[in-house]
């Protein structure tokens, strides 16, 4: 399998998981991606091998938007829940 086969598979798997908002299978994915890109830079690169790392690391800036996205989300909803409680045990101890 040439490396430009090999870079759209990753790439396809980091958009399902993106798109399933898997978080461990991109966290896994990554790190798998890290461990591989020092032998990817040895290697003499095709225009097309090029093209696909472009590819990914466009997908990167969308991935990391998407992750900001869901952490503003998941503060959001902590921070309800803080609250929820607030007025639970304000509740409870005026009763």
């Amino acid at each position: 399998m040439s490396l430009e086969q090999q870079l759209q598979g990753i790439i396809a798997s980091f958009e399902k998981a993106l798109a399933e908002q898997d978080w461990q299978t991109l966290g896994v994915l990554d790190s798998k991606l890290q461990h591989a890109i020092p032998k990817i830079k040895q290697q003499s690169l095709t225009v097309a091998d090029k093209q696909q790392l472009q590819r990914l690391n466009a997908f990167y800036s969308t991935m990391i938007a998407a992750g900001e996205r869901e952490k503003a989300y998941t503060q959001q909803q902590i921070q309800q829940q803080e609250c929820n409680k607030e007025g639970v045990l304000a509740y409870l101890q005026n009763s």
